[in-house]
């Protein structure tokens, strides 16, 4: 069976990302990997290891075959999801992107960006409903 990846941390941009990689896995009649960070995005705001309970009753509740695995939090996520996409099968990567400014992504970098030049399979990236891209005067 094929294997589509969805990185997800709870934010609205994975949660467009769920809904797209769902729509996306009935439709190749493939399986889903979910790999969860371990915590919170915004460090400020986690109390310690983020519940994987609920994300992981919405995907049962797909019909879908699935694998949720929790990955630990660290600096570049990427490694995480290029190192799936080589070893499990993945025929295509869905990642949520949020705003950045252009200075935000040159002092941050973006995981988005480096999975989407390394990887070797096809990568979505999905926006939020109302995003909004950042203006250039």
């Amino acid at each position: 069976m094929t294997t589509i990846l969805l990185a997800y941390v709870p934010s609205a941009t994975s949660e467009a990302a769920l809904t797209y990689a769902v729509q996306e896995a009935k439709r190749r009649d493939a399986s889903l990997l979910v790999l969860a960070s371990e915590r919170a995005p915004d460090p400020r705001k986690a109390r310690g290891v983020t519940d994987q309970r609920p994300l992981e009753e919405r995907l049962a509740e797909t019909g879908l075959e699935f694998e949720l695995r929790t990955v630990p939090k660290r600096d570049d996520p990427a490694d995480d999801i290029l190192d799936a996409v080589e070893h499990d099968g993945v025929i295509m990567v869905v990642l949520g992107i949020r705003r950045r400014t252009p200075i935000g992504k040159i002092l941050l970098g973006s995981t988005s960006q480096r999975v989407a030049i390394e990887s070797p399979v096809p990568v979505v990236l999905v926006k939020p409903e109302g995003f909004v891209a950042p203006t250039r005067f």
